[in-house]
């Protein structure tokens, strides 16, 4: 059963929006260990985070998520050297901060967020849990595969109610 936020979320994108999935691409590696270290070279006492598809090195919409964890009442002493890197930030929220842009032709999605907010705590579980078990790693895949060119929104909701598949164990 998806959470409210879940229902929200889903429910902001758009009808006719379509998700276009890649395979693995090795050049993934080079262009998030570029961006970890100039992360680091900013803000050296942020842990970063590399999760999603692309370090799971599996079939994915090409775009490389990277995680920053800090307390959100220090949110605002890392935004701008963040900025200096890459640009305005596209959303923010109490428990994270986004941005988008492309590098070297990924899409990539970076965050500034709170490590013990819940949803970040779902997620680094999620992740874990398909980092060290093969089988749902595939079967991951094999959901991410069969969406392509499909509804984003659907493709969203697919991948939501996996994700309680293995929360909810």
């Amino acid at each position: 059963m998806l959470t409210k936020d879940e229902e929200d979320f889903l429910n902001k994108i758009p009808a006719d929006k379509k998700v276009y999935i890649h395979p693995y691409d090795p050049k993934a590696v080079r262009v998030t260990e570029d961006l970890i270290q100039s992360i680091k070279n900013i803000c050296p006492d942020l842990k970063v985070k590399h999760m999603g598809a692309s370090v799971l090195e599996i079939s994915g919409q090409n775009d490389i998520d990277i995680y920053a964890f800090s307390d959100p009442i220090d949110f605002d002493k890392f935004v701008p050297g963040l900025a200096k890197l890459f640009g305005k930030p596209f959303y923010r929220h109490k428990t994270f901060i986004e941005w988008k842009f492309t590098k070297d032709n990924f899409n990539i999605e970076f965050y500034l967020t709170a490590k013990d907010s819940e949803t970040m705590k779902k997620q680094i579980k999620v992740f874990e849990t398909l980092k060290s078990n093969g089988k749902l790693l595939k079967e991951y895949e094999k959901i991410k595969e069969s969406m392509n060119r499909k509804s984003f929104r659907e493709y969203q909701k697919k991948k939501y109610e996996f994700y309680h598949k293995i929360l909810d164990k």
